[in-house]
């Protein structure tokens, strides 16, 4: 799902500054092999909304372990180009051993404002135990 039901410009969940982290936990265990991040598109697109995007982002998982527990497994680290493409896929840099049952995704930079960041969706895409297929499992 998205942090909100639509994706309009506001409609995000927003977090003072410029860094921030937030835990999820999946809907089921997988293995973890790309992310997506999403923002704000069309018309909607102007330099203020763009400004509120997140630009550099880590990525890490934690297996059964509670999300108030330590950071995780480094997963990769990534830029995210807002004002070329609302929606972009990162592969991740790190092969995983096994399935996870959180993510941790960890916004390190925005593209500027000084007052706050804004996420609106973030997809976790990741092979299933079971018959091994790339599938989307988790969207935030």
């Amino acid at each position: 799902f998205s942090f909100q039901p639509e994706n309009r410009p506001g409609n995000c969940w927003p977090f003072p500054g410029s860094q921030g982290h937030i835990f999820i936990k999946l809907s089921m265990p997988v293995i973890p092999r790309a992310v997506t991040m999403g923002h704000v598109s069309g018309t909607a697109f102007h330099r203020e909304s763009t400004s509120g995007a997140p630009k550099d982002f880590a990525v890490y998982v934690n297996g059964f372990k509670e999300e108030h527990e330590e950071q995780g497994t480094f997963l990769g680290q990534f830029t995210f180009l807002a004002a070329l493409n609302p929606s972009q896929t990162f592969e991740l840099e790190n092969e995983l051993p096994g399935v996870m049952n959180y993510i941790r995704l960890e916004v390190l930079s925005n593209w500027g404002h000084p007052d706050y960041t804004c996420l609106y969706r973030f997809r976790v895409h990741g092979d299933l135990p079971q018959d091994g297929g790339e599938v989307p499992v988790y969207s935030v």
